[in-house]
């Protein structure tokens, strides 16, 4: 019988994080800096210990997603993975320049776009991403694809499951809550087109970094313009 991976979703500081249980274990996504322990925590509570986690996919390269990645890799001795287009992100430790997709961006990007919610510890990653990454060698029954927009080198989690993590690709709009465009995103159109894909290949649910999940159905209603 094949038993769906486990999705835990990790509440962090305006963000969240999330820990897939299968035969392994693996993290997507580590927060801001200084998140490191509410991440094991997390981990703690639901029976595991931080050597079990095998990989830390990072989504992309903004404070929110990977601020905690070098602290998280120290601990636990997990390989950090990212696409080789926001590689020189994680470099740096530094997210760069953030681009509003619409008024929310615009406004937001005021407090999120300033140096001190922009940085990072920097460090240099274990593994670089093109078009895909196998997950199966950490124990965890999907794959990594690459889905930009949001930044170059965004990418999701697809499990075999059906179920996707996409980090920032998809945001709730403001008031509704219903799934729409990051508020910042390099390529609004290639992001467009990074939601078909996923949509197109994860009839589950899509969790996304800021906000609840919302069903594949959910998004295909909301871009309905692209099917």
């Amino acid at each position: 019988m094949d038993i769906s991976a486990n999705i835990i979703p990790v509440p962090l500081k305006m963000t969240s994080a999330f820990i897939i249980r299968d035969e392994g274990t693996i993290l997507v996504d580590s927060g801001y800096p200084g998140s490191e322990d509410t991440i094991l925590e997390k981990l703690h509570e639901i029976g595991g210990s931080p050597e079990d986690i095998r990989l830390i996919v990072l989504t992309h390269g903004h404070a929110d997603h990977a601020g905690s990645a070098a602290a998280l890799r120290e601990k636990t001795g997990a390989k950090v993975a990212v696409h080789r287009l926001d590689a020189e992100k994680v470099r740096e430790g530094q997210q760069g320049k953030l681009h509003p997709a619409g008024f929310t961006g615009r406004i937001l990007g005021l407090f999120f776009g300033m140096k001190k919610a922009s940085s990072y510890p920097a460090f240099e990653p274990d593994i670089l991403i093109d078009e895909s990454l196998e997950l199966e060698d950490y124990g965890v029954r999907g794959r990594v694809i690459h889905t930009p927009g949001h930044s170059p080198g965004c990418v999701s989690v697809l499990l075999n499951s059906g179920d996707a993590i996409a980090g920032d690709l998809i945001f709730p709009s403001i008031p509704s809550g219903k799934p729409s465009l990051p508020f910042w995103a390099d390529d609004p159109t290639e992001a467009r087109r990074s939601i078909k894909k996923l949509v197109d290949i994860a009839p589950g649910k899509i969790y996304i970094a800021h906000g609840k999940p919302f069903s594949s159905a959910e998004v295909k209603e909301s871009f309905s313009s692209l099917f």
